[in-house]
């Protein structure tokens, strides 16, 4: 579904796969589980594009459910990898989590402040070393990986079993407040149009 501006959400994944129009080209924000590439594939053609216009590929983080299907995507897109720097170890499989998707080169290594394709790169460790949002400068859309999640209406904070160091992970969600944004978009749950800072602060104020 069309999200806001050039932002697409593919339907039905299980961790939010993100398509970006930008001119000419396909960027998409993770991939999902592997069986999803196809629901990827599919979504792109329904746009009218091809898999060739995709090309960037970011990573907010190395867990199974959200690069799944890099592998395949990459292959079939030519497309080029970006991730944090902390991160890219666990994507090129020199380091592992407890369950690790194929592993894929990184061209683009991604610094704190980088901004690559008009997003600026938000480095938030704490659920993962190299955990990223993403905050789109046209839409003030902000990708928010897994540091929380939308449930009802409302924004939680993933469970502590999910991150490596889970008060450092709540201290990022505290840290998100401080970032010029309008709109939401978690990788679990609903996009949050308008009212993310507002959702977003209320869910400080519980923490």
């Amino acid at each position: 579904m069309k999200v806001i501006g050039d932002i697409h959400l593919v339907d039905n994944t299980f961790a939010n796969v993100y398509i970006i129009v930008r001119d000419n080209k396909l960027i998409t924000i993770d991939t999902g589980l592997p069986e999803e590439y196809e629901k990827i594939i599919r979504y792109i053609d329904g746009l009218g594009r091809v898999p060739e216009e995709v090309e960037l590929i970011i990573a907010t983080h190395a867990h199974y459910d959200h690069v799944g299907a890099l592998k395949a995507l990459k292959e079939a897109t030519g497309a080029n990898v970006a991730a944090h720097k902390d991160e890219v170890p666990y994507l090129t499989g020199e380091r592992t989590f407890i369950r690790e998707a194929e592993p894929v080169n990184v061209e683009v290594v991604l610094n704190d402040g980088d901004v690559v394709e008009g997003l600026k790169v938000i480095h938030l460790p704490g659920h993962t070393p190299g955990s990223i949002c993403l905050l789109d400068l046209k839409t003030r859309a902000l990708f928010v990986g897994d540091l929380l999640y939308e449930q009802d209406g409302r924004l939680e904070e993933v469970p502590h079993h999910y991150s490596l160091d889970p008060m450092k992970n709540r201290e990022a969600i505290r840290k998100l407040l401080d970032v010029d944004f309008v709109h939401l978009l978690p990788s679990h749950g609903q996009p949050v149009l308008n009212e993310g800072k507002e959702k977003l602060r209320e869910l400080v104020g519980r923490l």
